[in-house]
């Protein structure tokens, strides 16, 4: 059940209205005349099943509200993911603390810390918020989406950079690491179809448990594509001066975004379809009304 919230011209109050009125997916509907100031209009409100919510905005584009009306329902998707789907203080904090965490991991061998990294990331946010932009045609919200994830990677693998310069400095990279026993960095340079495939799932079903406020599984999304430990490799490849195994974490970020992108979009995509056909089969059994003699 999805909250929605319409500001409609006097004029079209009362067709807003009557639409609610007769979908059966539609309950609480509320109007407050005059109660919106930017812009000027009636406040209507009211809950819908989530079924109901895309043929319901169409019928009322087509009466001439607004359309803006359709990214409120899909700001439910990319809102549950995070706070973070554009860059701010916070997220670029956390990148940071995530890069650091996977380098640690990689230079230590500790798969735990790979998955704590995973979890600590919030680059899941922007790439759903990317996924539901592109499919809205909403190029603003979707610049603003890759533009966090374009400086936050890049921030992760620095941090990871200079941590490894320090401890090289420092001496401290372990023995089993300089002697090539790395069996967590064999996980983030082999880029294959599996990697992509696993990222495609991860991506619907990411979007499929933000439509329904499963946020266990979400963190299940979370963990199981390795987007932040690749990037924080890149950095840790680097210091190491291992230029080709940078190359190769790098290709593995990009398919496991790839990957996340496409299972995101295209799982919106479906969604619409179904839902038009839903529309489609309650126009073959709404009944006609009768005209008055």
């Amino acid at each position: 059940m999805l909250h929605l919230r319409i500001i409609t011209p006097p004029d079209l109050t009362a067709t807003v209205l009557q639409e609610l009125a007769k979908d059966p997916g539609v309950t609480h509907i509320t109007a407050d005349r005059g109660a919106a100031s930017e812009p000027p209009g009636d406040l209507v409100s009211c809950d819908v099943v989530r079924a109901s919510v895309n043929p319901l905005l169409r019928r009322l584009r087509s009466a001439g509200v607004t359309p803006e009306i359709d990214t409120v329902v899909w700001e439910e998707v990319s809102a549950r993911t995070s706070d973070d789907s554009v860059f701010s203080v916070s997220f670029g904090a956390l990148m940071v603390l995530a890069g650091i965490i996977a380098a640690i991991a990689v230079l230590t061998n500790n798969p735990v810390l790979v998955v704590g990294a995973m979890i600590v990331s919030p680059d899941y946010g922007p790439m759903a918020a990317l996924s539901v932009a592109l499919v809205n045609r909403a190029y603003g919200p979707a610049w603003r989406s890759f533009r966090a994830l374009a400086l936050g990677f890049p921030m992760a693998a620095l941090a990871a950079f200079l941590l490894i310069l320090a401890a090289r400095g420092l001496g401290r990279i372990p023995a089993p690491y300089l002697a090539g026993e790395r069996p967590v960095t064999g996980l983030l340079i082999g880029a294959n179809l599996g990697a992509f495939v696993v990222a495609f799932v991860a991506g619907a079903a990411g979007i499929i448990a933000l439509g329904r406020a499963k946020s266990g599984a979400v963190v299940g999304v979370l963990v199981s594509i390795t987007t932040i430990p690749a990037a924080s490799n890149v950095g840790v490849a680097l210091a190491m001066v291992n230029p080709s195994e940078a190359g190769k974490s790098l290709v593995i970020l990009l398919v496991n975004l790839a990957g996340l992108l496409a299972g995101g979009v295209l799982t919106l995509l479906e969604t619409r379809v179904w839902a038009r056909r839903i529309e489609a089969r309650r126009a073959i059994f709404r009944p006609k009304s009768t005209p008055r003699p």
